[in-house]
């Protein structure tokens, strides 16, 4: 039986790449769409709600889905703390999975990043540098901070006191408990993340490059199969793809 998707944010870049996707595959039906000019139709028979949207709109798709009792899928980015909340007390209802990033390889990376932080101690100094598109506004990138949490807990850090933006101002030398973070922006670039290892006389980069934005459908829709067997609570993706650690 094909898994009936309701689409939040449809008409956004990866919301058209997910409409694509499901038509092409046989084990999805879209049922239903949502936009900031379209609501769900409230009589649609669905499974699972994905939402690329934008925070504004999620908002409305919460109680929506708590309602149903819908899984509910979220990739939109820029979530307050409320709101965030409110996706934790839905999650006292219904599955909930919301990621940063819904690319495999980028969830593995962050997988591999905490190890190797956890394993090497502090002669290795951590950085992060991330590269997008001209288009994109927020700097570091979500993607970029969530890895930075990753391996703070790797390290034992302090993730917001740890974090160093800019160095330009600080006549200082690096600390060993500093994660630094550079932003690229420029050309077409779907999303480059590398968590650097710094150490005298060695180092080690794990790198991910999106060549194509449909990898985050893919996972996206790939989490919305899989997350309809699951009870109410918040549900991992890196778990739901990749297996626990």
């Amino acid at each position: 039986m094909s898994t009936r998707i309701l689409l939040s944010g449809a008409t956004g870049v990866v919301g058209r790449t997910l409409v694509d996707l499901i038509a092409a595959d046989q084990r999805c039906k879209l049922v239903g769409q949502a936009s900031r000019h379209q609501a769900f139709d409230p009589s649609v028979t669905a499974d699972v709600i994905i939402d690329f949207s934008h925070p504004e709109l999620l908002a409305s798709i919460i109680p929506y889905a708590e309602q149903r009792g819908l899984p509910l899928v979220v990739g939109t980015t820029g979530l307050d703390r409320s709101l965030e909340e409110r996706l934790t007390k839905a999650a006292s209802r219904i599955p909930v999975c919301c990621a940063a990033n819904f690319s495999i390889g980028v969830n593995l990376l962050a997988r591999l990043a905490e190890q190797a932080a956890a394993a090497l101690d502090d002669d290795f100094d951590i950085e992060i540098m991330e590269a997008h598109h001209r288009r994109k506004l927020d700097a570091p990138s979500g993607t970029a901070l969530w890895l930075g949490q990753a391996v703070s807990r790797g390290r034992g850090l302090d993730f917001e006191s740890s974090a160093v933006h800019d160095r330009s101002q600080r006549r200082q030398a690096r600390d060993r408990d500093e994660i630094g973070y550079q932003a690229v922006r420029g050309g077409d670039v779907a999303g480059e993340h590398t968590v650097f290892f710094l150490g005298d006389g060695e180092r080690l980069e794990l790198t991910h490059r999106s060549t194509d934005r449909r990898v985050f459908a893919r996972g996206a829709l790939l989490a919305a199969r899989r997350i309809t067997s699951h009870d109410k609570g918040m549900v991992d993706f890196a778990a739901l793809v990749l297996g626990k650690n």
